[in-house]
């Protein structure tokens, strides 16, 4: 397939290094590339391979009174105020 592609300057520069050191073509390098950047999204979209995520147990909640959250608050908030007025 033909096509017109246009390819960001650091792109085209890093291409251009490759070819170089690889004496290849552009084609070869954009075929080649592409291969294997469509190949690597393909293997991540294969759901829950390879990642596990972390788990723990936080324990039993602390404080299970909301109104007692907020009467803690309150006391921590007059506390602060009084150690800055000092």
């Amino acid at each position: 397939m033909r096509t017109t592609l246009t390819i960001d300057d650091d792109v085209a520069a890093a291409l251009a290094r490759r070819r170089s050191e690889r004496g290849t073509g552009l084609r070869h390098e954009v075929n080649e590339l592409l291969r294997a950047g469509l190949a690597a999204t393909s293997v991540n979209l294969v759901v829950g391979e390879g990642y596990e995520l972390p788990t723990f147990d936080p324990g039993r909640a602390l404080i299970t009174d909301p109104a007692g959250l907020k009467e803690l608050l309150d006391a921590e908030d007059d506390e602060r105020a009084l150690r800055h007025r000092t």
